[in-house]
């Protein structure tokens, strides 16, 4: 992974070089690792455009899952590798609130610089329905299996309630972790009530979101990333399904204030398992907590919010941009 990061960091930066045609804005679509921005700097640096950042995830904090000493080495580059590019743009866009802080504490980013942008889901989810006929309650995870979804502790509530009739828990995807997922399963004679699926292509998601009637939502707070809103929730949502979750920040706001399931701190295993208990127990309120999910989409995920707000601050950091050339 780390040779795939630096190889693409390289052969970009030398697409760099020969690239003559000159456009209006720079858009850095940050993901995971920060060495992406640093091809789109150099090209605003170049031909002095302006520079925006849409920022989905935080560096260098995210490089905790493997080194957690802030003066190692390797930790100091990236911090400073990240301070370069976060301070490079003109605007960052946030997928969740949690990321202004940081990025003002960690990196001296202006706030007024900074602007709120929760991602968005497919909205054709919308007109589906994927009302399930089960007569068991499933709980289904779709997404990466990595280490910062904490999915051990959602296999250890799950061991605690083995004996309970009526539920089932599916893992849709794959990552670093579904190895030790499946060895914790075996070992623990959990085959009946959990199944592995590994990575299904995206036009299988209606089968699994039909079978799904509650989905899981958990990551780790042992560093900042755990405090974001991730973009399966959207989904989630916008499938009309119940959530709940093992995790802290604007995740667990976003489930209490919609109203669509619940959320109980991250790493709470023993109180994971209870509200998996309750919803179990009392599966009657499923279809409103998904109506309530549904709705909350609609007023806050909608893809053209997102696409009015971007060309809105597009157009604008250009027209800022061109003024004081």
């Amino acid at each position: 992974m780390a040779l795939n990061y630096l190889s693409f960091y390289i052969s970009a930066s030398h697409h760099i070089l020969k690239q003559n045609e000159k456009f209006d804005l720079v858009f850095i679509y940050q993901l995971s690792p920060i060495l992406m921005g640093v091809p789109a700097c150099k090209y605003a640096k170049k031909y002095k455009l302006p520079l925006f950042l849409y920022c989905c995830d935080l560096w260098p904090e995210s490089i905790k899952m493997y080194i957690r000493n802030e003066n190692n080495l390797i930790f100091r580059i990236f911090k400073h590798i990240s301070k370069k590019v976060y301070s490079s743009c003109d605007e960052i866009a946030v997928q969740s609130y949690s990321f202004i802080s940081y990025l003002s504490t960690i990196h001296q980013i202006n706030e007024k610089n900074i602007i709120y942008l929760p991602a968005f889901a497919d909205e054709s989810y919308l007109q589906m329905n994927f009302e399930s006929k089960n007569d068991i309650v499933d709980f289904v995870f779709l997404g990466n299996l990595g280490i910062a979804q904490n999915l051990i502790a959602v296999l250890e509530s799950i061991k605690l309630i083995r004996e309970k009739k009526g539920f089932k828990v599916h893992f849709v995807g794959d990552g670093t972790c579904l190895k030790e997922m499946k060895a914790y399963v075996k070992e623990n004679n959990l085959e009946d009530i959990v199944e592995f699926y590994g990575r299904r292509p995206v036009e299988e998601m209606v089968k699994f979101y039909t079978l799904a009637d509650v989905c899981i939502v958990s990551l780790k707070s042992d560093n900042k990333t755990g405090l974001t809103l991730p973009s399966k929730v959207q989904g989630y949502m916008a499938a009309g399904k119940p959530i709940i979750g093992m995790i802290d920040g604007d995740t667990k706001k976003v489930i209490k204030d919609s109203k669509c399931g619940i959320c109980v701190p991250a790493g709470d295993i023993d109180g994971f398992s209870r509200a998996m208990v309750y919803l179990i127990d009392n599966k009657n309120i499923l279809k409103e907590l998904g109506t309530n999910a549904r709705d909350y989409f609609k007023k806050k995920y909608r893809k053209k919010m997102f696409i009015d707000c971007l060309e809105k601050e597009f157009n604008k950091l250009r027209r800022n941009y061109n003024d004081n050339i």
